[in-house]
């Protein structure tokens, strides 16, 4: 049995990856937050004269937003990514050297006398 089978929930947010949409609006939560944050501590570390709490009040908002942004919560995955599915044929004829075109070409007449 592994060892997170026992929390099904905990393995559930492990698996997931943040979609496009979330990181911006992740991103920009985590901007708002601590500019706010930043600007309320100013405000009243300025009305005490003690930049301490100006200090306070950032570390607090770093620290909000930190636990609020860094883990890959189920609200920033709304948007999930539809990838194309893969072909193998693809990658094959990716695989051959590209020849020059004057080859290409003396091919393509071989071709057609051929044919003629």
């Amino acid at each position: 049995r592994p060892p997170h089978a026992a929390a099904p929930e905990l393995s559930a947010l492990l698996a997931r990856s943040m979609d496009f949409k979330g990181q911006f609006w992740c991103e920009r939560f985590f901007q708002v937050l601590v500019v706010l944050f930043g600007l309320a501590g100013f405000a009243v570390g300025y009305m005490k004269q003690d930049f301490r709490v100006t200090f306070q009040f950032l570390s607090a908002g770093g620290g909000i937003s930190a636990v609020i942004c860094l883990p890959d919560w189920p609200w920033w995955n709304r948007n999930p990514v539809s990838w194309i599915p893969y072909d193998s044929e693809e990658e094959e004829e990716e695989e051959e050297p590209a020849k020059p075109k004057k080859e290409k070409n003396k091919e393509k007449k071989k071709k057609s006398q051929k044919a003629q």
